[in-house]
């Protein structure tokens, strides 16, 4: 994730977002220093109008006063009301949910259809955002918990995923068009299933934009979960300023463009203050991974990969038991732990003997992995297919070989994953070997990046740098300061 703006532009842009939302929220009455702000006057004008507000005679020196007067600008959008069947679709979608975002634009009822349909849900409209464009609504049952870092449901399936299986779909259709027109003569199946995949592309292409556009289902909120910094995508027809006062009630402002891969840009927001629960302060607490409950087949499994260790890294989430179980059993063991992490993800835990000596750093990382897995699959395959080729003089093997080169790379390139967490973070752990620099591609070890800096830090390292790849995932850069 790469910001586009400079670290001057950025403050500039959080200070107007902050001024925009934070300031501009509905008073009756609001004076501005622009001294104070750091910001032009006309800035100042142009945000107060944006929020509909009217300048007034100033009442002291230096600053702007202004007057809120929606009555004085054009009305936000508000549908007239809507039929009986999008008020049962409304009803259905809110069917065993506990918080919804509605749009009036794109389930096309007033206002008051959809505080009726709420109610009778068993919900309440407990926030509100709308401009010329649209009008978003925000239901909540009652009993939620008041906290901004409330737990996020289960994602579903989202534009870049299906993007992606798309276009998986098409790469697969090509290669198959290709190795079918090398191994037959039948050059009019090959010609047909290029055509199909390509058709298939098109209409999910179509599909995907007209699905993103008009379903009534919104994550607005999914990104502003309490991280430092979230990359938002820009939202299919939702307007810039909507998304902004969404994510100014969680306290993120727009801090500029971010290049999020090699062309993609989204919306870089930057958290600057406690987010508010709908007017009330939250109260976040410090981030706890709740371990599940132990089994007596998770503890033997334990035992037998402490049998004649000097260090172990542990995950809870994967060993399914308590930190004081894991201690216990370690204790048994010789063990004892003398370090942890923790995020809501997960709680690490690495585990050493006391006379055990200082692990020497290996001079093989597993991180080299995702790149000797696919070459020793391409010369397996390909070069292999080739050499046979050669001896028999059979061409086919080369269409062959190369099939199965191109299938078997992808999965090869995050092979670290099918191996368990516990072996996962260790390896994560070995790349930190000591040197002033150390580099690596993250996607492998699938271990989130607060725990990934927390063992950065163990071992003496700070973070530096990052840049985003779409083959293995984000490459860190760490540097050494102990």
């Amino acid at each position: 994730m790469t910001a586009t703006a400079s670290p001057g532009e950025q403050a500039w842009l959080l200070r107007q977002g902050e001024l925009k939302f934070g300031v501009f929220s509905g008073a009756p009455v609001v004076e501005v220093s622009p001294e104070r702000w750091g910001l032009d006057p006309a800035v100042v004008r142009q945000v107060a109008a944006a929020r509909r507000y009217r300048e007034t005679p100033p009442g002291q020196a230096g600053c702007l006063r202004f007057a809120f007067a929606p009555g004085s600008f054009p009305p936000h959008f508000d549908r007239g009301p809507g039929t009986d069947a999008s008020r049962r679709r409304l009803g259905k979608l809110l069917t065993g949910q506990e918080q919804f975002w509605v749009s009036l634009r794109r389930t096309r009822l007033s206002r008051a259809d959809v505080g009726e349909v709420a109610a009778a849900a068993g919900m309440a409209v407990v926030a509100e955002a709308a401009d010329p464009t649209d009008r978003l609504l925000l239901l909540r049952r009652a009993g939620l918990p008041e906290e901004e870092l409330r737990p996020r449901a289960g994602r579903r399936l989202t534009r870049h995923f299906a993007w992606f299986g798309v276009t998986a779909l098409f790469a697969a259709a090509m290669v198959a068009a290709v190795v079918w027109g090398q191994l037959t003569r039948w050059a009019l199946g090959p010609l047909l299933l290029i055509s199909g995949a390509a058709l298939v592309l098109l209409a999910g292409t179509v599909a995907m934009r007209v699905v993103a556009g008009r379903s009534p289902r919104l994550e607005l909120d999914a990104q502003f979960d309490g991280r430092p910094r979230a990359a938002v995508p820009h939202p299919v027809s939702l307007s810039t300023d909507l998304l902004a006062e969404v994510a100014a009630w969680y306290g993120y402002f727009y801090g500029g463009p971010v290049t999020t891969g090699r062309t993609e840009t989204s919306h870089l927001f930057v958290k600057c203050r406690t987010g508010l629960v709908f007017g009330t302060p939250a109260r976040p607490g410090p981030p706890v991974f709740e371990p599940p409950a132990g089994s007596p087949d998770r503890e033997q499994w334990l035992r037998n990969h402490l049998d004649g260790r000097d260090e172990l890294w542990v995950s809870v989430r994967h060993a399914k038991l308590s930190p004081a179980r894991i201690t216990g059993i370690a204790a048994a063991a010789g063990l004892s732990p003398v370090a942890e992490f923790t995020d809501p993800t997960d709680l690490i835990l690495l585990l050493r003997r006391a006379s055990a000596p200082p692990r020497a750093p290996g001079k093989f990382r597993m991180s080299f992995v995702g790149f000797l897995a696919p070459a020793a699959w391409i010369l397996l395959c390909f070069g292999g297919s080739c050499v046979t080729a050669a001896i028999t003089g059979d061409a086919h093997l080369v269409t062959i070989g190369f099939a199965l080169t191109v299938l078997g790379v992808p999965p090869l390139l995050w092979v670290l994953r099918v191996f368990p967490r516990s072996a996962r973070v260790g390896w994560l752990a070995g790349e930190f070997t000591g040197k002033a620099g150390v580099s690596f591609f993250t996607g492998q070890f699938a271990v989130s990046p607060e725990l990934e800096r927390q063992i950065a830090a163990f071992h003496g390292y700070a973070f530096r740098s990052q840049t985003w790849t779409r083959a293995q995932g984000r490459l860190v850069t760490y540097a050494r300061f102990r």
